[in-house]
């Protein structure tokens, strides 16, 4: 399942996008996430996939724009490799304020045509 119908994602799967400039735009930056327990820093904040909805299959990461920035701490309770809570809208604050911060950074550009 992979949504409340049960139905499965609309359209056609597609490669996920890959950009080493979105990957590495988490060196420096602060964990968006900030689950209980969060380590605050910049020292071990990556960019973390969302693996829900079925945005990728099993072993696969989504599209590098479906991530947040993490710490360590957070990316293990939200991948489950450790216990904390957490709940949705805490992923969709933290995909939020990390998409907002690479538009600001001029990473995420939209041009009409």
């Amino acid at each position: 399942m992979s949504n409340l119908a049960g139905l499965p994602p609309l359209g056609q799967k597609q490669p996920p996008l890959v950009s080493t400039i979105l990957r590495q735009s988490a060196r420096g930056e602060t964990c968006t996430l900030r689950l209980p327990g969060c380590q605050g820093g910049t020292e071990t904040t990556i960019l973390a996939h969302l693996r829900f909805f079925g945005w990728a299959g099993i072993a696969q990461k989504p599209h590098d724009f479906l991530a947040v920035f993490a710490c360590q701490h957070c990316h293990d309770i939200v991948d489950r490799r450790a216990g904390g809570e957490w709940g949705f809208e805490d992923l969709l604050r933290a995909l939020g304020e990390t998409l907002m911060r690479h538009h600001a950074a001029g990473r995420m550009t939209f041009n009409p045509t």
